[in-house]
C-alpha cells in the first residue's frame, strides 16, 4: 500500500498563524493518507504549528534561519538564505521527484514553480489574496513564472478571476473554498473568560480576529471605536492576533482616550471561546482571499459587520448573514455596529442563517473533498489536453 501511495508534498514559508498556514494544517492533516504520503516543507524552521500536526504527515526545513515577531518571521541573519533555500529545495526535487508539489503564497508559488522544471512532479500553485495593489516587481515576476503551474487554486472566485487575467489558462483554474470545524466553535460559556479579560458579564464585546496590519481594517475600527461607545456605554472591543501595527494600534487607542475599553489579547489557542464571548463581528479588511477568520465567526452564529471584499462577499450576503460596510468608512462601521445592538432580532437573524451557511458549504470535509478530487482528476485525466475544471467546494 505504502508503494503506491503519491507523493505529495506542500510548500510554505513557515508554519507560523496565519490562514494559509491554517489551511495547510487541517488539510495535511485529513487527506486520505492511504492515497498520499504527505510532507510539508518549509523554508525556515521556526513551526509553531507544527505541533497540530498528525504523526503521519512529515515537516521538513530547508534552513534554520528566521526570526519570528508579532507572529511572523520578521527576517533572517543573511539574504543569501533566499537564493540558497530555494535552490537547495529543487535540488532535492530533482534528486526525489515527488509526484505532486502544492503550494499557497506568492514567494511559495514561484519556488513550486521553478522546481517543477527539475522534476517531472505536478505543480499546484495557489492564490490566497486579492490585493488591490502589488509592487511592479512582484507583478512581473508572476506573470513570467505563472505558465509553469500546472494547475492554480483558489480560495475565492476573485482569485479564480486574478489568475486568468495574470495569463493562466481558464481550465487549469480551480476555486476550493477554505474550511474549518464547525462545532468547535459552537460554544456559549463565557462568563469565566470574560472575567479573566475583566469585561462585566453583560457588557457588549465587539471583537476582530486577523493579523494586526493595516490592510485588514483594524484602524478603520478604532475610528469608529468612539461613536460606537457613545451609543453603547458598556462596549469592549477585543483584537484577537498579532502583528506588524500592534504598536501603531496601541498608540492610535492611546490617541482617542479609549484605552481602558479596547484589548489587545495577541495570539490565541483559544479563538473558539474568545468568539463565544463576543456579542458582534466586525472585519474591515480592505482587501481578502477567503477570510478563515469570519469563516469561524459564521460558524460560531455571530452577527458580522464586514466589507464586501474580494473573497468576503463569497462567505456572506448583505442583510442575509452579515451587513456590508464600504471600505475604509468608519462611519459605517459604527452604523452598522449600533444597529446589530440596538435590533437584536436582526443580530439573531444574522448570526443564525451564517451559522447555517458555515455548516453546509465551509467545513473541513467539503475543503478536503475538493482538493482530492482536484488530485484526482491530475492523475485521470491525459496529459494531451486540459485536465482541471472550475471546482466549488
Amino acid at each position: 500500500m505504502t508503494a503506491e501511495r503519491k507523493t505529495l508534498w506542500y510548500f510554505i514559508g513557515a508554519l507560523v498563524v496565519g490562514g494559509a498556514e491554517r489551511t495547510l494544517i487541517d488539510l495535511a492533516n485529513e487527506v486520505n493518507g492511504e492515497e498520499y504520503d504527505v510532507t510539508i516543507w518549509t523554508i525556515f524552521s521556526t513551526n509553531p504549528l507544527e505541533t497540530e500536526l498528525s504523526p503521519e504527515v512529515t515537516v521538513r526545513s530547508l534552513t534554520d534561519a528566521g526570526r519570528v515577531a508579532n507572529g511572523a518571521i520578521e527576517g533572517v541573519e543573511s539574504p543569501l538564505v533566499y537564493l540558497l533555500a530555494p535552490l537547495k529545495f529543487c535540488l532535492t526535487a530533482r534528486r526525489e521527484q515527488p509526484d505532486l508539489i502544492q503550494s499557497f503564497l506568492f514567494y511559495d508559488n514561484v519556488i513550486a514553480r521553478l522546481a517543477g522544471v527539475f522534476c517531472s512532479a505536478t505543480i499546484i500553485t495557489g492564490i490566497r489574496e486579492v490585493p488591490n495593489e502589488e509592487p511592479f516587481v512582484r507583478r512581473v515576476i508572476d506573470r513570467m513564472t505563472i505558465s509553469l503551474s500546472d494547475v492554480i487554486v483558489s480560495n475565492s472566485t476573485a482569485g479564480r478571476d486574478y489568475a486568468v487575467k495574470r495569463g493562466a489558462e481558464e481550465e487549469n483554474v480551480a476555486v476550493v473554498y477554505n474550511g474549518r470545524n464547525i462545532e468547535q466553535y459552537r460554544t456559549t460559556d463565557s462568563a469565566e473568560l470574560r472575567s479573566e479579560l475583566d469585561i462585566p458579564t453583560g457588557a457588549t464585546v465587539v471583537g476582530t480576529v486577523g493579523r494586526l496590519v493595516e490592510r485588514k481594517g483594524h484602524f478603520d475600527l478604532l475610528d469608529a471605536w468612539p461613536t460606537i461607545v457613545s451609543e453603547i456605554p458598556d462596549a469592549h472591543l477585543v483584537f484577537v492576533g498579532d502583528g506588524a501595527d500592534r504598536e501603531r494600534l496601541t498608540e492610535r487607542v492611546d490617541s482617542l482616550g479609549c484605552a481602558d475599553s479596547v484589548h489587545f489579547l495577541g495570539t490565541r489557542q483559544d479563538v473558539p471561546a474568545l468568539l463565544g464571548a463576543m456579542d458582534v463581528f466586525a472585519f474591515p479588511s480592505h482587501y481578502e482571499g477567503l477570510p478563515g477568520a469570519v469563516i469561524e465567526a459564521m460558524a460560531a452564529e455571530l452577527p458580522i459587520v464586514a466589507t464586501p471584499v474580494d473573497g468576503t462577499s463569497d462567505l456572506l450576503e448583505n442583510y442575509r448573514t452579515g451587513l456590508f460596510v464600504d471600505v475604509q468608512a468608519p462611519d459605517e462601521i459604527a452604523w452598522a455596529t449600533i444597529r446589530l445592538h440596538q435590533h437584536q432580532p436582526l443580530a439573531e437573524t444574522l448570526g443564525t442563517a451564517a451559522g447555517q451557511r458555515a455548516a453546509s458549504e465551509f467545513t473541513i470535509e467539503s475543503m478536503v473533498d475538493g482538493f482530492e478530487r482536484l488530485y484526482q482528476e491530475i492523475e485521470t485525466e491525459p496529459e494531451e489536453t486540459p485536465y482541471v475544471q472550475p471546482l466549488t467546494g
